[in-house]
């Protein structure tokens, strides 16, 4: 008997559907993996904590020691030791291919791409509850594999994507996500902590053993704070939502606690083996005076209110909508379980950002992943004006800016970088002249046309706009990490001012004076010279001071005439490439007579 002609259409159309839709799953996985990977190699440890995070993995390569990070030859408590740890191991991998700088920074990509992973594997666990109706509907058998079932189906894979593409998309994490620091470390446990609590509601034994790996991954890599910032959030939401409210939560925040608490006892308990000192050393970094600071609190919460709306762009406007439809009762309000979990997670992490001594865009990396998740629970909803809206600035900006860096690379290669460029640009290296590099200019052009097919489709689609803004931030990262990484380097990096006492490191130790941890840090690492602050009493003996000028205060003859120091002579004097902000002087202090 022949066959059904409609039921073979109908499964001929059904197979070409789920290879269209495989196909784009491995594009999105590539675009995530192109995401990571670019700007992590290629350019020297830039200032702040990639620069610290760096040198500290690769003082653990050379001492043999993955217990004690060390800093400039000191102990170095102010982070825990899992991201110097991780780089230690990716350098002492890759360093025959790469060099210590590139290879340390191999961890961040490791990071990111648990972040990432834990953010898309949250947004499809909490895509089981996204139903439209009342969340107290959702609460079926807790702790049962059946309860997936009577859950609401909630979104297709692409909705369950959403997360993890407005997260790429964030503004806030352009180039600060592809440097090494502590701060990756606590934004992978808050990922992987999201993920905990939202397996919660279905498997406690599991998410259990999760949230307790993020607890351990946030304090090992940054400090007891991360505890903050996934603790408390574990403990209000069974007020907040029935579906914590019940008795194998319990079981989840137990097994949670103890495997936290007995691996996080590993590290002091081998400080305090290794040497008494250590362990009193680490104890006293632990004090609350050092991670939180009350009186800064408003100042805090205002470097909020102006920092937040660019960090978290495109979240927050697709947030606001997302309040404007639960606030008036749609789609459950905001008594399901996304939104509950996210808004807590994400409240809790900006308090905790109030309380921090300094606070900086860095530190509100980790911020960015309950902002991601909250803000694509609604995206199916956007009116067709909003998200149109949303894909033609972002189809505008990126596009006239990758216009802009291809028109000045160009420019700067035939005629060298113009004042005006410089000026556009904030800089004063009128004249750079890049090199052409035939693999960075590929990847680019590469990039630049990917992204034209990409968006050309005339189709439009709330999920497509999200998608699109994800892929012209990549874009712009790409441009910058492979045509204007040279030039951004040669601005950042301080190996020409650690050039300047690398011939003087056989003179004894060298003091220092208003010159950052960071620096320090760099000039170690280049000129193997160890610099003590002036405040330190050993420093008293140095024969050389290196001292850090503001521009501001020097005159603009600086480099003729350096400045000079009663009792010192005048040996060298520099600055990075294309700075005029921090100006070097090296001195010898002069011999009583």
């Amino acid at each position: 008997m022949p066959p059904d002609l409609p039921s073979v259409s109908s499964l001929g159309s059904r197979v070409s559907r789920n290879r269209w839709q495989l196909l784009k799953r491995v594009g999105l996985v590539l675009l995530c993996l192109a995401w990571v990977g670019l700007g992590l190699v290629g350019h020297a440890p830039w200032k702040g904590e990639d620069a610290r995070t760096i040198v500290t993995a690769w003082e653990m390569v050379n001492t043999r020691d993955l217990l004690v990070p060390t800093l400039v030859d000191e102990p170095y408590f102010a982070y825990g030791p899992l991201v110097p740890q991780l780089a230690a191991l990716t350098m002492k991998a890759a360093t025959p291919w790469l060099d210590p700088h590139d290879a340390a920074r191999l961890a961040a990509g490791l990071l990111l791409l648990l972040t990432l992973g834990c953010v898309a594997l949250a947004g499809h666990e909490l895509g089981r509850y996204s139903a439209k109706s009342n969340g107290d509907s959702l609460i079926g058998r807790f702790g049962d594999r059946s309860y997936a079932k009577n859950a609401a189906p909630g979104s297709n894979w692409a909705q369950r994507w959403l997360p993890t593409l407005i997260l790429v998309g964030s503004v806030g994490l352009f180039e600060r996500a592809h440097q090494l620091s502590p701060q990756l470390g606590l934004m992978a446990a808050v990922a992987l902590g999201m993920l905990a609590l939202a397996l919660a509601l279905r498997r406690p034994g599991l998410a259990g053993v999760l949230l307790g790996g993020a607890l351990t991954i946030g304090v090992f890599s940054y400090n007891v704070t991360a505890w903050l910032w996934l603790l408390l959030p574990a403990v209000l939401l069974p007020g907040l939502h029935p579906g914590w409210r019940q008795k194998p939560y319990l079981a989840t925040l137990g097994i949670a606690l103890v495997l936290a608490i007995a691996l996080y006892a590993l590290w002091p308990w081998g400080l305090y083996q290794r040497s008494p000192d250590l362990f009193v050393q680490w104890w006293a970094a632990q004090s609350p005076s050092v991670w939180w600071d009350g009186r800064e609190i408003m100042s805090h919460l205002g470097w909020l209110g102006r920092n937040l709306p660019w960090l978290a762009f495109p979240a927050w406007p697709l947030i606001l909508w997302m309040v404007w439809i639960r606030g008036r009762g749609f789609n459950g309000g905001f008594r399901t379980p996304p939104v509950v979990l996210s808004a807590c997670m994400a409240i809790v992490g900006a308090v905790a950002l109030l309380f921090v001594p300094d606070v900086r865009p860095i530190e509100a990396m980790a911020l960015l992943v309950p902002l991601a998740l909250l803000a694509s629970t609604e995206v199916d909803t956007l009116p067709r004006g909003g998200s149109a809206g949303l894909d033609w600035f972002g189809i505008l900006t990126f596009g006239l800016t990758a216009i802009a860096l291809w028109f000045f690379w160009w420019d700067a290669y035939i005629n060298g970088l113009g004042s005006y460029a410089a000026e556009l640009f904030r800089d004063a290296e009128v004249g750079y002249q890049p090199t052409f590099r035939l693999r960075g200019a590929s990847i680019a052009l590469f990039l630049t046309v990917l992204w034209v097919l990409l968006v050309r489709p005339a189709r439009q689609s709330n999920q497509r706009a999200v998608l699109n803004w994800a892929v012209g931030m990549m874009l712009i990262w790409g441009l910058v990490a492979t045509m204007w990484m040279p030039y951004v380097d040669s601005r950042r990096s301080y190996e020409v001012v650690a050039k300047l006492l690398k011939p003087y490191a056989a003179d004894g130790c060298v003091a220092s004076r208003n010159v950052g941890e960071a620096q320090r840090a760099i000039f170690y690492y280049y000129a193997q010279v160890e610099t003590l602050p002036e405040s330190k009493p050993a420093a008293e003996t140095c024969p050389l001071l290196l001292v850090e000028y503001s521009a501001a205060n020097l005159p603009t003859n600086w480099r003729s005439v350096p400045p000079t120091l009663e009792g010192f002579t005048v040996l060298q004097s520099g600055s990075r490439y294309g700075d005029d902000t921090e100006i070097y002087v090296l001195y010898r202090r002069e011999k009583a007579s």
